[in-house]
């Protein structure tokens, strides 16, 4: 009877791996040719913030004409460039790389076995998080690039806006390398409780009070 059951879950894990690798295909495509839509909160959001910290030295966020997934960060910053000009400082940022969990998390969503409205929600909210890693993302690594990549002067202004290098690093650290990878698992997770449940084989329920599974909450039976 055990090992019936745990046929029944290795194939539903199975079948759940093969849906949602053939969703996420989809969900990339998707999620990189209409960047420039869902990134827009992000490019919004982003720009006040950073227009809050750097004041007057900050112009705005566009989207880059010739690539259209890119944002083109705008100061009034005067900068000296190779060639003898100097003009008012722009960068480029590619938001995508703080939002690659979107389709991972389309492709996860879609391959469960939930209801429609249910998958809905979830992309939802999935939306809202990974739109909030974004707009951090974007943030600090513009003022990691202010900082870090243009001289002293722009180094200058990011310090007297009240932000140290070792906030820098550690923020653009958590922006680029944990926050993006870890958001769409921990959305998934946490809305497909009863799922992961299935999988591991027990629940929350199920835990001893000593933290091992297999036990009930009440305590255990004496002899």
């Amino acid at each position: 009877m055990n090992n019936a059951i745990n046929d029944h879950e290795e194939l539903k894990l199975s079948e759940l791996l093969i849906l949602s690798s053939l969703w996420m295909l989809f969900g990339f495509m998707v999620w990189y040719y209409l960047s420039a839509f869902h990134g827009m909160p992000a490019r919004m959001a982003s720009g006040a913030i950073l227009r809050e910290i750097l004041g007057s030295n900050f112009h705005q966020i566009v989207v880059n004409p010739d690539h259209h997934y890119l944002f083109q960060i705008e100061t009034t910053i005067p900068f000296t460039f190779r060639d003898g000009t100097t003009e008012a400082l722009g960068f480029i940022v590619n938001p995508l790389i703080f939002s690659y969990g979107l389709p991972l998390l389309f492709g996860l969503v879609m391959g469960s076995d939930v209801g429609w409205l249910r998958k809905i929600f979830i992309l939802l909210v999935g939306y809202v998080t990974i739109t909030a890693v974004q707009i951090w993302g974007v943030v600090w690594q513009s003022l990691k690039m202010l900082a870090f990549n243009f001289g002293d002067q722009a180094h200058q202004i990011v310090q007297d806006a009240g932000i140290s290098d070792a906030a820098i690093a550690l923020s653009y650290q958590l922006g680029s390398l944990i926050f993006p990878a870890l958001a769409p698992i921990f959305v998934w997770v946490l809305m497909n409780r009863r799922l992961v449940e299935q999988f591991v084989g027990w629940g929350a329920d199920q835990m001893m009070p000593g933290g091992k599974p297999g036990g009930k909450a009440g305590g255990t039976e004496k002899p």
